[in-house]
């Protein structure tokens, strides 16, 4: 209407106001926000303080898969390596509060996805999020966090470390300017992106009102696939992932494979270059502990009984795993893979 942002900027409110039909306050709004250089100054510095960029809609370096849905963010900021490959991307989300089981389940699908060259997008808050980002690292592979407060705002504090590892092996992103505090209703407003930037989302672990639910509903309205593990039947922290699939609306997967295969077609290009994930060599007695543990964590004497071998060497064995880091030792006396 005004024809640059210059002119935006120079007219007066009310002018403003009466093109856009809004209240004069906004008008004086856009006019106060629009004359504040020191603010402009002040959030690039901090953003370079971050080594993070700000990326516009109108600039290359946009995500293209974002740009595309109906309510994109005009500006994102970026801290880390931007790639024509993250276009070839998958969610995995779920519950803070997530079950071992549904841990080692995320941990594995994660992995998959980042061996066979899929980008592995998540919030970075804890459980589900926090191990999707893990296991796409361990991978080797790439992996994108989508940050519910400032890009240079670390929310949970806890996950400093990974937000390192993360903007050396793919990149975070948020749409809320340097410094800003994350805030209860950034949360479902920040999963728009995670879905935006995906071809699917998968919901591993979730309850009926869990915000996992929200970012899946967000694919299904941007036309992106949705997946669901199957969750322990009865238990609340389920409910919600197996309402997903009781009702038809999510496609039942159990493991990377199964996603893999369903978005083939449109992972082509990066699936016929991706390298294959290996394991350290183990010994036999290595190789029999850690295919017992592939269901599930087991209790050490469930270990024991089910493999033969002897308590001594039984810990001798699982310390030796444990310093290879192929297991974890869980609460209750059990072991899981790592």
């Amino acid at each position: 209407m005004f024809g640059s942002p210059e002119a935006v900027i120079a007219a007066p409110a009310g002018e403003i106001a009466a093109a856009i039909k809004v209240p004069l306050s906004v008008g004086r709004g856009v006019v106060k926000s629009g004359r504040s250089p020191e603010k402009a100054e002040k959030l690039l510095s901090r953003l370079s303080r971050s080594n993070a960029r700000m990326v516009s809609l109108w600039d290359d370096e946009y995500p293209s898969r974002l740009k595309n849905i109906t309510d994109p963010p005009i500006v994102i900021y970026i801290n880390g390596d931007s790639s024509p490959l993250y276009d070839y991307s998958v969610a995995v989300v779920g519950t803070r509060a997530a079950s071992d089981h549904s841990k080692g389940v995320t941990l594995r699908i994660a992995q998959e996805l980042a061996a066979a060259g899929v980008t592995v997008v998540s919030g970075m808050a804890l459980g589900i999020d926090s191990i999707a980002h893990e296991g796409a690292l361990r991978a080797g592979g790439r992996t994108i966090a989508v940050l519910g407060s400032g890009i240079d705002v670390i929310y949970p504090p806890s996950n400093r470390k990974l937000y390192e590892r993360i903007i050396t092996q793919g990149m975070v992103v948020s749409e809320y300017p340097p410094g800003l505090e994350p805030n209860q209703h950034h949360f479902p407003q920040r999963n728009r992106i995670i879905s935006g930037l995906s071809l699917g989302v998968v919901v591993v672990e979730a309850g009926l009102k869990s915000g996992a639910l929200i970012t899946g509903k967000l694919a299904l309205d941007q036309g992106r696939e949705l997946f669901a593990v199957p969750g322990a039947a009865g238990l609340p922290r389920s409910a919600g992932v197996n309402r997903l699939l009781k009702d038809g609306t999510a496609i039942f997967v159990e493991k990377g494979k199964d996603i893999l295969d369903h978005l083939r077609s449109q992972l082509a290009p990066v699936l016929n270059v991706s390298a294959t994930l290996s394991l350290p060599k183990l010994e036999a007695n290595e190789a029999a502990v850690y295919n017992l543990l592939e269901s599930g964590p087991l209790l050490i004497d469930e270990l024991i009984r089910k493999s033969s071998i002897s308590v001594i060497e039984m810990n001798r064995l699982l310390t030796v795993m444990q310093l290879k880091g192929l297991i974890h030792r869980l609460a209750g006396a059990r072991i899981g893979r790592a």
